[in-house]
This record gives structure tokens, C-alpha cells and sequence, in this order.
């Protein structure tokens, strides 16, 4: 039986209160450094980030987790997550990606890394994202106990 999770919606108010930001369309844009010179699109794309389902491998290899027990509890089918794990062109959406994140127990900067890999943040002006960051740094870890929060606030669920 599941440790029954006490939910403060209080605090997650005062979480989400705290850490909205809004980006306003008057943004300045600074070139921090200059454009480095590549020869060519190869080059470039060479210089990018861990693959996705590198960075999955290695999570789980790290934290000595079985795989089974990840995809499961992040209510992901076996096929997916073999997809997932096996092809590097498939490109999973974000919904799922923060599951299995939840299910290999991540804090707030592993999430951030893996969602990275793939394209994805966890924005501080979505208060989806602000949930998320605030179960994530809380280690609500539990997808049923996090769509519930979503849920509450009108969100949808993962």
C-alpha cells in the first residue's frame, strides 16, 4: 500500500506566487558572444548536447534503477519506452518525458538536463512548469499525487 501524500495547497500557492515571472515582449536582445564560425551544419549540429536516450541510460544506470519499475511507474507502455530508449530520431513529448522523470525520482536539475536533451524546459512563467518545479524540488514523486495538484489548479494533467 502507497504512503497516502498530504497535499499543501497553501504552500504551493505561495510557491507558485513567489516564482511567477513574466517575460514582457519588450525584451532586449544581447549577443553575449560572438557567432562561432562553423563550416558547416554538421559541425554544428556535432557541437550540441547528450543524446536523450543517453542521458535516460546513464540516469538510470546512475541511480541504479530496473527499468521495468521506471517505465511502469511512470505509467509509459514497455513499446514506448523501448522507443524511447532505442531510437535516437523518435522524440517523445514533454508529458512523458516528466513522467519518467518523476519515476527515476529526479530533483529539479536532472529534470531540467533531461528535458533539455530533448528541446523541453520547465518555465517559471507556465504555472504548470512552477507545479511541476515545486513537486519535483519537494520530491513529490508520485505521477497520481502530482495530475492531482494539476488538477486542482486547473492544469492538465501529465
Amino acid at each position: 500500500m502507497q504512503n497516502q501524500i498530504q497535499i499543501n495547497f497553501e504552500e504551493i500557492d505561495s510557491y507558485i506566487q513567489q516564482e511567477f515571472c513574466y517575460e514582457s515582449n519588450k525584451a532586449s536582445f544581447v549577443i553575449k558572444e560572438p557567432t562561432p564560425n562553423y563550416s558547416s551544419i554538421n559541425d554544428f549540429i556535432k557541437q550540441s548536447d547528450e543524446i536523450l536516450q543517453d542521458n535516460i541510460r546513464n540516469l538510470i544506470l546512475s541511480k541504479q534503477l530496473d527499468e521495468v519499475e521506471v517505465y511502469k511507474k511512470a505509467d509509459v507502455d514497455r513499446k514506448l519506452f523501448s522507443k524511447i530508449r532505442t531510437q535516437p530520431d523518435y522524440h517523445p513529448n514533454k508529458s512523458t518525458l516528466l513522467k519518467l522523470c518523476l519515476a527515476m525520482n529526479l530533483n529539479t536539475d536532472e529534470t531540467e538536463n533531461l528535458l533539455k536533451s530533448a528541446g523541453y524546459s520547465l518555465s517559471k512563467s507556465l504555472r504548470s512548469d512552477l507545479i511541476l518545479r515545486y513537486c519535483f524540488g519537494h520530491k513529490i514523486f508520485d505521477v497520481i499525487t502530482v495530475n492531482q495538484i494539476l488538477d486542482h489548479y486547473g492544469e492538465k494533467v501529465i
